[in-house]
């Protein structure tokens, strides 16, 4: 059973977005998985089958080259398989994998996304969250993409508990699966100052797009979307049903002025976007209506090289 979920998670792919250089040539990593990555490149590259290089990224603080053959050649760009005794591709799922997802203060409240397996391997990340905030604040966790509770996960909770001197409604986790409410049904006792819901506080339309479709006489459609509060990997596909059926040199827009979070699987999702536009002959993406936040994020992932970022 073991070695079944070894093989899949090596194989599971990973929506990532990331930044990469193949032998000095830039492109971002469409998605990766514990052995290989697929990288996209703004314009056609000439790699062939078999090549061997350097693929070079950022990885946290580090700068990490990895030896890396070309496994598969397609118009959009090359699937990579690692040639390292060790390679980084496990730590980059990993990192994608698990974690805080997002995380906003406010002057009443801390809002928090978590995703993945709640584990001391996000440890230092966690007690970020409330390492300068005073006693008795008020912190909301979401756990929509929280797929598992380590006896380390409740451990991190408990003493965010004791930090906080708070009542019972100053930490509400919410949102919960009924397996992941099982498991922090330890918590659930007097004396312990948190409070679990399965239900979403949030409600949809966090996660909604709007479509508007405008057609001039003569002139290809332009496809109107107002991006989603909170882009993340549970509304890729309800983002990629926009699309998949149009028809050729449709154009694109998205408009980011509701947008507050971009999770890594967006990335992806919007790199797949531009990868169908090209198939189509559309003209390059708009991106309108960034907040400076947003643009930051979208400038760190060299997304100016793919859309116009405007």
């Amino acid at each position: 059973m073991a070695s079944t979920l070894q093989t899949r998670r090596k194989h599971e792919r990973v929506f990532s977005g990331q930044p990469m250089e193949l032998d000095g040539v830039l492109g971002n990593a469409l998605d990766v998985n514990e052995i290989a990555v697929f990288l996209v490149f703004p314009t056609f590259q000439s790699f062939e089958v078999g090549h061997k290089g350097v693929l070079k990224f950022t990885f946290g603080q580090d700068t990490i080259e990895e030896r890396v053959s070309v496994a598969r050649v397609t118009k959009a760009g090359v699937s990579l398989v690692s040639i390292e005794e060790t390679s980084t591709f496990s730590r980059l799922c990993a990192s994608s994998r698990s974690g805080v997802k997002y995380l906003r203060h406010t002057e009443e409240e801390s809002a928090i996304w978590l995703r993945g397996e709640l584990s001391a391997d996000f440890l230092d990340e966690f007690v970020h969250i409330y390492r300068e905030r005073t006693p008795h604040w008020r912190y909301r966790f979401d756990f929509q993409n929280v797929t598992g509770v380590a006896p380390s996960g409740l451990a991190m909770l408990l003493h965010l508990e004791a930090h906080n001197q708070g009542t019972l409604d100053d930490i509400l986790i919410f949102n919960c699966k009924k397996e992941i409410l099982d498991a922090l049904s330890v918590l659930n006792v007097p004396g312990i100052g948190i409070t679990l819901r399965g239900d979403d506080l949030q409600g949809d339309d966090a996660h909604r797009f709007e479509v508007e479709t405008v057609r001039a006489l003569g002139q290809p459609a332009t496809v109107k979307i107002r991006v989603a509060r909170m882009f993340d990997y549970n509304c890729r596909n309800d983002f990629a049903k926009i699309y998949r059926y149009r028809g050729r040199k449709t154009n694109y827009i998205l408009d980011f002025r509701d947008t507050v979070h971009l999770g890594k699987a967006a990335f992806g999702t919007m790199l797949l976007l531009n990868q169908h536009n090209r198939e189509k002959q559309g003209e390059p993406i708009r991106m309108i209506h960034c907040s400076p936040y947003i643009r930051n994020l979208l400038h760190q992932m060299k997304f100016e090289h793919f859309f116009a970022i405007e």
